[in-house]
């Protein structure tokens, strides 16, 4: 899993965030990391920063300093041209490497977990089904923190089901440990610090003795040390919030009223700075109407059926039989009474996780919801135990280990743009999604593979992404296309190609991040069917004529 994940990360083109988050690394590791929107945390920034801080990045030396009005997007696009070709592979290789520490511990705590649970053979072929699924291990040599925050999502609850079933005082350290890794992972993980004291008050409260001294002691520890640890981890760069600003916060419609209400506290004890911005332009973006594409459509607000189509075109065939038999013999076992003390700790969170999700309206791609994969594995594991147990059971689970493995394999190194044999498979992807589900900017690399064995001499492009299209071409042999991203750079309603050869990135044909005039923009490629999709996630055309 190891060298397959390094492997990928050496050849993985750019993909859209990495070089935003790239730079806020970089200017977390000199204490600059101040450029607004300020809604990654800062576990990525730890992990990866180290390498932009030796090598050096091409951004004036006073960027991120306070009242600097430059956004990281901006930034990070201006530095990407800057950059020396060569540099830029070699950057985001070493920054990418501390990354695959987060599927490794993920795949360890699961195994771990599930061997308590179900015993070692069925934790070992967990372990191998989470190593294996495509679209984790895709997106595991990315710098970004979807796997990170899977393994700081799979540990709170782990840390959660111990505490629950030996409430001692290093199972309340190790929670609130857990619970701190959790929220310096990710934004979205800061529903858990109103869960985690729940869970104190809960179990406290079925205790005989000690009952008052349990809850203090649980309650100090899942709420001081992810305090005190996220001041540190946002370098004590602190602030109290005033009347004001809490006033003018019940009047926005974009920030939840419990949140402002919640807020009152850091009026009294700091707030960390870049944790309050974040938390701030994550509600001011979850509340816009963000047009999203799905099922060849695009809804301008989303839907609450994104994550589970998502999940039902992206997941493996052989572990959707396995999670469907795990849901069944799971309501059949609680019926029985068949499942030990604590057994919510690990088959809600997936679900819950789910569902949350879908109530936002940041719906991106599959990876977002990937914190609820290890809990779709536990499912997995109700299955295996019970089909190991038969000898035509065994035959079962090992055939549809053979299925797994072999898709998987398939599909290396492109887990990106995985789809399952129901949907078709990566060439049919678009049909149902796009997005970091499909094109995330990574194909670069294979485009040029397909054009230098094709001999194609003159290629037109037009690409949704931030790496830099003219340094996998000849000088003279590529030609942009701009996407439309405003006025200036649309050439018309409509792009009407001259003969030729063209690649469209696939997230861009649907048009659902354009202005509504321009949704239409590529129709003439949408009417066509490519010669090739290099990596399945740019589409190539051959233009025989003109098109008016």
């Amino acid at each position: 899993m190891t060298f397959a994940m390094a492997l990928h990360a050496a050849r993985l083109g750019v993909t859209v965030d990495e070089p935003s988050h790239l730079l806020s690394s970089y200017l977390y590791w000199r204490g600059a990391d101040t450029l607004p929107p300020r809604d990654m945390p800062p576990l990525l920034k730890i992990s990866a920063g180290w390498a932009p801080h030796l090598l050096g990045l091409p951004v004036p030396p006073t960027l991120g300093q306070r009242g600097h009005r430059r956004t990281e997007w901006d930034a990070a696009s201006d530095m990407m041209t800057r950059m020396k070709w060569g540099a830029i592979a070699k950057v985001f290789f070493l920054t990418r490497l501390p990354m695959l520490v987060f599927p490794l511990l993920a795949t360890g705590l699961l195994w771990w977990w599930a061997r308590q649970l179900f015993g070692p053979a069925c934790a070992m072929l967990l372990a191998a089904a989470l190593a294996l699924e495509p679209t984790a291990r895709g997106h595991s040599s990315i710098l970004k923190n979807d796997i990170a925050s899977m393994f700081a999502y799979l540990l709170f609850w782990y840390r959660a089901w111990r505490y629950w079933n030996a409430p001692a005082t290093g199972s309340a350290v190790a929670l609130g440990g857990a619970l701190l890794l959790a929220v310096i992972s990710k934004l979205s993980m800061l529903f858990l610090l109103g869960v985690a004291p729940l869970i104190v008050l809960a179990k406290s409260l079925s205790l005989k003795e000690d009952r008052r001294r349990a809850i203090l002691t649980g309650l100090c520890c899942v709420l001081l040390i992810p305090y005190l640890g996220t001041l540190a981890a946002y370098q004590f760069e602190t602030r109290l919030l005033d009347a004001d600003e809490l006033s003018r916060l019940w009047a926005h419609a974009a920030v939840p009223k419990w949140f402002v209400a919640l807020a009152e506290v850091f009026r009294v004890i700091p707030v960390a700075s870049g944790m309050w911005e974040g938390c701030l332009a994550l509600f001011s973006s979850n509340h816009e109407a963000v047009p999203v594409y799905l099922m060849g459509q695009v809804l301008p607000e989303g839907s609450l059926f994104y994550f589970p189509i998502a999940l039902a075109v992206k997941v493996p065939g052989a572990l959707q039989f396995l999670i469907v038999l795990g849901v069944a013999l799971s309501l059949l076992y609680l019926r029985k009474g068949k499942f030990g003390q604590g057994w919510a700790f690990w088959l809600i969170p997936g679900f819950l996780y789910i569902a949350l999700a879908s109530l936002s309206r940041f719906q991106l791609g599959v990876r977002l919801v990937l914190p609820a994969l290890p809990f779709g594995l536990m499912l997995c594991g109700v299955s295996l135990q019970y089909l190991l147990t038969h000898r035509r059971g065994q035959a079962f689970a090992a055939l549809l280990f053979c299925w797994l493995f072999y898709r998987s394999v398939e599909i290396y190194p492109r887990g990106i743009t995985y789809f399952n044999v129901w949907a078709g498979g990566a060439d049919n992807g678009l049909h149902y999604l796009a997005d970091s589900n499909l094109d995330w900017g990574q194909g670069l690399p294979d485009l040029a593979d397909f054009v230098r064995k094709r001999g194609i001499h003159k290629l037109r492009l037009s690409y949704f992404g931030f790496d830099i299209p003219y340094r996998y071409f000849p000088e003279g042999e590529l030609e942009v296309v701009a996407p439309p991203w405003d006025d200036s750079a649309a050439e018309g309603k409509y792009l009407r190609p001259e003969p030729g050869y063209y690649a469209v990135s696939a997230t861009l044909l649907p048009g659902h991040y354009f202005a509504p005039k321009y949704r239409n923009y590529y129709q003439v490629f949408r009417s066509l069917k490519p010669i090739a999709k290099p990596g399945h996630s740019i589409y190539v055309y051959r233009i025989d004529r003109k098109f008016q």
